[in-house]
């Protein structure tokens, strides 16, 4: 009699290739059906995705500075990938994290090109490339930490501030420079609400966590979008398509060593980020489902023979020259391909749990 590992092999090839491809095509499914539902009930934009990556700021002495980019160059490409706006070119910066690349700006009309050495800070436990540059976003204040000395000083959010200790301010990124020179002494702010001006005096603070002085201001930096349907599913596959893209480009950074293997995550950082985004609410939990489903999806296609993209990958082969491989071939490379999957594991654990006790 044949068992039921056998008769799947016995199977015909088409109907194998559709066996092996529908776990990876739901993983995907969910995660294209949640992002449309968050895409309707609304989501978090930047209120600069419709306008070109402008540098508002390049810190002093900081990778970006010494390269010689400038405040006002239009940032077009990061590492030879091209980038639209400033959510794709923190994207882009904040997956390098070592080795020199390219970023390639526009400067007053013409195209000119920087190499830049990265260095790396860290954001929730993750490992992030950093070169020293700020968006071009308007000195609006979106939010008001709670207590904080702009809250005491009765700066509201939608204040748009005019100037710092009599230094104009164009973009908000220009605040934590200016608070810096500033120090411990009281500030003289000018700030515009409902188009009046005035001035108000605001003592800054030192932030032992961010290693700066603050008045605990944050800028207006997105916007809450709807998309009714059938919008949101147009909004769900650019979502789906960038995530996608985002996960080939790290791997492929992790081959040419541009990306750091500190940036793998494993069970630890997964429970961290899940705890992370129940307690911020419903829909970032959503959203941390649905990338975990994606990329579970993308990562089973990887041509590893325990995976079902191994399996996908030597159907093909057998496709090719229109015959099975004899059975003992094919479980010699399974057992191969699981080994080398358990390695993987335990090297990613270990990276992962390093991030969490050091």
């Amino acid at each position: 009699s044949s068992g039921p590992g056998e008769l799947f092999y016995k199977k015909k090839r088409w109907q194998r290739f559709l066996v092996l491809i529908a776990g990876v095509t739901f993983n995907v499914l969910l995660a294209y059906v949640l992002f449309a539902g968050l895409s309707m009930a609304g989501v978090e934009e930047s209120v600069l995705r419709d306008q070109p990556a402008r540098i508002g700021v390049v810190a002093p002495d900081s990778p970006a500075d010494k390269a010689g980019l400038r405040q006002g160059d239009v940032i077009t490409k990061v590492d030879g990938q091209a980038v639209a706006n400033w959510d794709e070119t923190r994207y882009q910066i904040a997956m390098l994290t070592q080795k020199t690349y390219d970023v390639t700006v526009l400067r007053n009309g013409e195209k000119k090109t920087f190499s830049v050495t990265p260095i790396t800070t860290q954001f929730l436990r993750q490992p992030m490339g950093e070169i020293g540059v700020g968006s071009s976003l308007p000195p609006v204040v979106g939010a008001i930490r709670d207590p904080s000395p702009a809250l005491k000083a009765g700066l509201e959010p939608g204040d748009r501030i005019l100037s710092l200790n009599g230094e104009g301010m164009t973009y908000f990124d220009q605040l934590p420079a200016a608070l810096a020179r500033s120090g411990d002494k009281p500030a003289d702010f000018v700030i515009e609400r409902e188009g009046a001006r005035r001035e108000v005096t605001i003592t800054p603070e030192w932030s032992e966590k961010d290693k700066r002085f603050m008045v605990g201001i944050s800028p207006e930096e997105s916007v809450f979008v709807k998309y009714p349907f059938p919008a949101c599913l147009g909004k769900a596959w650019r979502i789906t398509e960038s995530m996608s893209t985002l996960v080939y480009r790290t791997i492929k950074g992790l081959v040419q060593r541009k990306v750091a293997l500190s940036t793998l995550s494993g069970p630890v950082s997964i429970a961290y980020f899940s705890g992370e985004a129940a307690r911020a609410g419903l829909n970032p939990l959503l959203w941390f489902v649905a990338l975990i489903s994606l990329q579970l999806g993308l990562f089973n296609l990887l041509p590893i023979p325990a995976l079902d993209g191994g399996q996908l990958f030597i159907l093909t082969i057998e496709g090719i020259v229109r015959r099975d491989l004899p059975m003992l071939v094919k479980e010699r490379i399974l057992q191969v391909g699981f080994g080398l999957l358990i390695v993987l594991m335990a090297f990613v654990l270990i990276i992962d749990t390093a991030k969490f006790f050091h």
